[in-house]
């Protein structure tokens, strides 16, 4: 079977790979939350995910805040860089 490499392949020419990458980033809405669970006692934002538009990150980022199980005491929403949103344990 005969492969051309990369220096034959023509400007523009089909290259048979299939992007899997989501919607562009600037349209989607980073989650992160804080984790205060580190030994030192220090909280520690992570990102846990991605939404598609504000609703959807917001449902997630609400859920993991009021999850019975080890929820955490806060989560943000950004986009493009920006804080849009955050969602905050409630106290008990």
């Amino acid at each position: 079977m005969k492969q051309p490499g990369i220096g034959s392949r023509q400007t523009g020419a089909p290259t048979g790979h299939v992007s899997c990458t989501p919607a562009p980033a600037a349209q989607l809405f980073e989650i992160t939350v804080l984790d205060s669970t580190a030994e030192d006692g220090l909280g520690r934002w992570h990102t846990i995910g991605w939404g598609v538009d504000r609703v959807h990150a917001d449902s997630i980022a609400e859920s993991f805040v009021n999850r019975p199980v080890c929820p955490y005491d806060a989560a943000q929403i950004r986009h493009n860089g920006h804080l849009v949103g955050e969602h905050r344990r409630s106290a008990e």
